[in-house]
């Protein structure tokens, strides 16, 4: 038999297999136009159930035998590519986060899905339509130049992708285990048993490196009734995630604004620490008091009003060569004008520690969304801060010492005046010029009719002759806007 022959006979059964294999996408066979494969790809990424069906014949499967001999040289590189990026895809896939966040999904699919969910499963898609496009390329070598072109560019968006979702699955990852590694340490003090310190210094230690290379600022939030963060994860007793949660926001603003205070900007550890901790009191309050959305019964007032001073005994017998931290975690409640709780302390007698915990703690409960009520902007946050000090409620210094964030931290995704949304990456703070604390620098994602940029464009508000930030969008607002392409920011 001639070479002629059995090339033949080769690209034969390769079409038998190919057109035996069930289609991975729902499209027509007849329809397998560049236009239809990206239309396809798009109804697959709606489609979880079909999704993953799909992602388990595209990594079992796909093209693992020899590539056609009728392809030409570039498209079979290309086919090589699309392999490797399957494989990526398939190892990004098994990662527990990921695989963690999809079965959330799955299991609760009338739910708003993660954003690295979607990202997740629109790259998938993405990655299929790429790999049954170079599958179907035809015999003409001129076709397959033309096809290659759009082949070429579906990769490199898979690339890009990858690239991205894996970055965000490293932040997301530390964040829950920041999130999930305080919640068991404070439900462990709640119960009496000894804890690792070191592990929650440490953590402190992080969040002010993060402080000091103005780092975003992330602000946390989780349902006082929620045990685990992802299904499979090992549970705590509610409500120790949403105190978690609240205690890491507090600590991040402590990190970035203690530097200011003559007593203890030359040991900011011990106020990182102390907020950390200052809320494990509140691990005894059942979650369902915390949920509750309208106002609270006499009974359930009493129990919140002892947070401090429960909480105060609990670090005392964990750390009692630490007084200064119990003070302060017994009186961050207390206010000057005397009103505050447990004991209606005012004035000097209140710890300046505590001071400082009183004004992080409440900016930090604003800007982070609650049962009773959304997310503040941290304008407004920061504007209910300094009334509320110019009222005794907080002191005064160690409110101001709030500037130091600006009307928008680093790491806000804000609304321009012309419509246009971007996120924070630096700030003009200062505690004298007000106008530059609301003008930052900003990395603008979308134009003005919410479509994203192929590329970011940093702005300096502050140098801009007009213009400035309208508002900071709501996290609903924020995942319809950017979860498709900045999954990490929402």
């Amino acid at each position: 038999m001639s070479d002629s022959r059995v090339l033949l006979d080769r690209i034969s059964a390769f079409r038998r297999r190919l057109e035996g294999t069930p289609p991975l996408l729902p499209i027509s066979p007849a329809d397998d136009s560049p236009q239809a494969l990206a239309a396809a790809a798009e109804a697959l990424a709606d489609r979880p159930t079909l999704l993953n069906r799909s992602l388990r014949a595209l990594t079992a499967n796909p093209a693992d035998g020899p590539v056609p001999a009728r392809l030409t040289a570039r498209a079979r590189l290309l086919l090589e590519q699309a392999r490797e990026l399957v494989a990526a895809q398939r190892e990004h896939a098994a990662d527990p986060l990921v695989a963690g966040l999809c079965l959330q999904a799955d299991l609760t699919p009338d739910g708003p899905a993660d954003p690295l969910t979607v990202y997740h499963r629109e790259t998938v898609a993405l990655t299929e339509a790429a790999l049954r496009m170079a599958q179907l390329f035809p015999e003409s070598a001129e076709v397959q130049g033309r096809m290659c072109d759009g082949l070429e560019a579906m990769l490199r968006a898979v690339r890009d992708r990858l690239g991205v979702a894996r970055a965000a699955v490293v932040a997301k990852r530390q964040t829950v285990e920041r999130l999930d590694g305080l919640a068991r340490h404070l439900a462990d003090i709640a119960a009496g048993k000894l804890i690792d310190i070191a592990w929650i210094a440490q953590l402190g230690e992080q969040l002010l490196q993060e402080a000091r290379a103005a780092g975003p600022l992330r602000v946390l939030a989780a349902d006082p009734l929620a045990t685990a963060g992802l299904p499979g994860s090992d549970p705590t007793p509610a409500p120790a995630r949403f105190v978690a949660a609240h205690a890491l926001t507090v600590a991040q603003v402590v990190a970035r604004v203690v530097h200011q205070d003559w007593e203890w900007a030359g040991r900011p550890m011990v106020p990182v620490l102390t907020a950390l901790l200052m809320d494990v009191g509140m691990v005894k309050v059942p979650g369902t008091v915390l949920a509750n959305r309208g106002a609270l019964s006499a009974e359930d007032r009493r129990l919140i009003d002892r947070h401090p001073q429960v909480g105060a005994e609990l670090v005392r017998s964990l750390a009692p060569d630490a007084p200064a931290v119990v003070e302060a975690i017994a009186a961050h409640h207390e206010r000057p004008d005397g009103t505050g709780y447990p004991n209606a302390r005012s004035g000097d007698a209140v710890p300046t520690l505590a001071k400082l915990l009183s004004a992080c703690d409440q900016y930090a409960a604003c800007i982070a969304d609650r049962p009773h009520r959304p997310a503040h902007d941290p304008r407004a946050a920061l504007a209910d801060c300094l009334l509320a000090a110019e009222q005794g409620k907080l002191d005064r210094d160690f409110s101001e010492y709030l500037l130091a964030l600006s009307f928008h931290p680093v790491g806000t995704v804000v609304e321009l005046a012309d419509g246009r949304t971007g996120v924070v990456v630096a700030t003009h703070a200062t505690r004298t010029d007000l106008r530059a604390g609301g003008r930052p620098v900003v990395a603008v994602l979308t134009d003005r009719r919410g479509q994203v940029l192929p590329r970011p464009e940093v702005v300096d508000l502050l140098a801009a002759d007009r213009g400035g930030v309208a508002r900071v969008p709501s996290t609903a607002e924020r995942t319809r806007l950017l979860a498709r392409d900045y999954p990490d920011l929402c």
